[in-house]
């Protein structure tokens, strides 16, 4: 079997004239010409209909003159993502589904060093380039724009096609022996826009493509949505993590063949669901699914936890709950409450300063005799807008607190807490 070696590079069927005017716009951003209209663009007020407007005089056309403000606008936006972001292509779809630096940086750990992968639908390439740090890595995209993107990003060889007409037998033969599988979960609906799917049949490819990436490849990794049915989960039979950054679940990958975890004890039946958290320097703290009874319910005690997203998301609140000795606040509720703190990555934690039926007056008279103001607004379960409260409320006070607001015995309660430094 002979070693892979590719280097970055795009192979792709269509002429730069045949890809379309966001690709052929994009790709004339990346010439010395392109590089000095971005220059010139970023030195211009940031109103759009200006810099457009101004452009226009030094650009080719409008098109390329409205694609270089808006790649700006996409870089901008990407900065929380991506470290280098002010140096790389995007689209608006492929930066809506691409995943950052320090997700795709821990996905790519998971695969053995020097083993040859194949990202299929790669977008714009987030996780192709922490890929290509652990081994050889072709890119495939059937967007041309995309495709020219994710070379432009850098490390891995691509190759705009549709993944559906790979020849999996072939890559490998050729000595491939993992992939990640990373469908588009958007539609075109009848009036040409475009929508999110939360259905894998649904996906393009459709989610079932997986079957035929695990006859081929010794492990595959499949980013789904993490809004995906139970259902469809189970129907995979993979491991399933969760994965949050920063307090928000960004994703689901089913993990399947030699990349699943080798559990060491049984799981629950129908949810082999891990919850991974990022910590402040991207390092993983996951959660494993071990079975864990029902947790009892309390009244309000001095600490109070919110469970991390992807605690949620993967049921592993009751799990959570033993480790930390704590009850649930409600049946329907992930919060969960304590006798005393214990520092966790898996949830946010609050010291409970006092808990009263919310009324607006009552809140702004307890918070000025405590001498607080309102930080943040938290909300579970209850018709109110967090931003709204927050501004209702008068602001003064040198100590911060935090309102969390939810039902409890038929009442909506106002819990005023502190926060304790999260792990």
């Amino acid at each position: 079997m002979r070693p892979v070696r590719w280097r970055s590079a795009v192979i792709t069927p269509f002429g730069i004239a045949d890809r379309g005017p966001s690709a052929a716009a994009l790709a004339w951003l990346t010439t010395d010409e392109g590089e000095a209209l971005l220059a010139a663009a970023r030195a211009l007020p940031p109103d759009r209909l200006t810099r457009i407007s101004r452009l226009r005089r030094l650009a080719p056309s409008q098109e390329i003159a409205a694609a270089a403000v808006a790649l700006l606008e996409l870089r901008e936006r990407a900065r929380s993502r991506f470290a280098d972001a002010a140096a790389m292509l995007f689209t608006a779809e492929g930066l809506e589904q691409a995943t950052g630096d320090r997700i795709a940086a821990y996905r790519a750990g998971r695969y053995p060093a020097g083993a040859a992968i194949l990202d299929a639908c790669c977008g714009i390439g987030g996780d192709a380039r922490q890929l290509a740090l652990r081994g050889p890595v072709l890119a495939v995209d059937r967007d041309p724009a995309a495709a020219l993107c994710a070379a432009f990003n850098g490390r891995a060889k691509v190759v705009c096609a549709d993944t559906m007409a790979l020849s999996l037998e072939r890559l490998a033969a050729r000595g491939v022996r993992f992939a990640l599988f990373d469908p588009s979960r958007r539609t075109t609906a009848p009036d040409g826009t475009r929508r999110r799917v939360r259905s894998g049949d649904d996906y393009s490819p459709a989610l079932s493509w997986m079957e035929a990436l695990k006859e081929w490849f010794e492990g595959v990794s499949v980013k789904v949505s993490p809004a995906i049915d139970d259902a469809a989960l189970a129907a995979s039979a993979a491991d399933v993590e969760f994965i949050s950054d920063r307090g928000e679940c960004k994703e689901a990958v089913l993990w399947l063949g030699a990349l699943a975890r080798p559990l060491a004890a049984p799981h629950s039946a129908g949810e082999p669901y891990y919850a991974t958290v990022l910590g402040a320097g991207g390092e993983p703290h996951t959660l494993a699914p071990l079975p864990a009874g029902p947790a009892p319910c309390s009244e309000i005690r001095s600490v109070l936890y919110e469970p991390d997203a992807a605690v949620i998301r993967a049921h592993r609140v009751p799990q959570l709950a033993e480790l930390l000795s704590a009850s649930r606040l409600d049946p329907d509720s992930p919060f969960l409450t304590a006798d005393r703190h214990v520092q966790t990555p898996f949830a946010a934690a609050f010291r409970v300063i006092d808990a009263l039926p919310f009324q607006e007056r009552n809140v702004q008279r307890r918070l000025r005799a405590l001498g607080a103001r309102v930080e943040a607004v938290k909300k579970r379960g209850v018709p109110y807008e967090p931003a709204a409260v927050q501004r209702a409320l008068d602001p003064s006070g040198d100590r911060a607190v935090v309102l969390i607001l939810m039902r409890l015995a038929g009442r909506v309660m106002a819990i005023l807490c502190e926060r304790f430094e999260r792990a």
